[in-house]
């Protein structure tokens, strides 16, 4: 477990799941081409698991010495799966490793679905209002 020794003061500290998953959510949020974070299926750990959330959008495992993560996210409409997938990557990782100092050994992408496109306003009818 990590421990904090700074001058004469020394505690263990620990952090949680859900913490992690703040930070690798707020980090894949953050990537272009990301519209939103995406629904997690339903796996048997969540089904059986009394407390577990399946609506989480990230899922986190943790050891002694590395840190797992699985983020899914729904796509803008126009954006290239493969680079906006490689992004957040590098941003959850990057953002986790800056923030905890704990290695992050792997991160996964589950692209849950793409954004549909936003619909033109509506414009009114200015034909309707002139007479001829």
């Amino acid at each position: 477990m990590p421990r904090n020794t700074h001058g004469n003061f020394s505690s263990e500290y620990v952090i949680s799941e859900e913490v992690l998953a703040t930070i690798a959510a707020n980090a894949a949020k953050d990537v272009e081409g990301v519209a939103r974070l995406g629904n997690r299926p339903a796996d048997l750990y969540t089904t059986f698991k009394i407390g577990a959330d399946a609506s989480k959008k990230v899922a986190v495992t943790m050891t002694d010495y590395d840190i797992r993560v699985h983020v899914y996210i729904d796509l803008v409409h126009t954006a290239k799966i493969q680079e906006v997938c490689r992004n957040v990557q590098t941003a959850v990782k990057e953002a986790i490793q800056n923030m905890t100092g704990r290695v992050v050994t792997r991160v996964d992408v589950s692209v849950t679905g793409i954004a549909e496109p936003h619909a033109p306003a509506e414009r009114p009818d200015v034909t309707a209002a002139i007479e001829p």
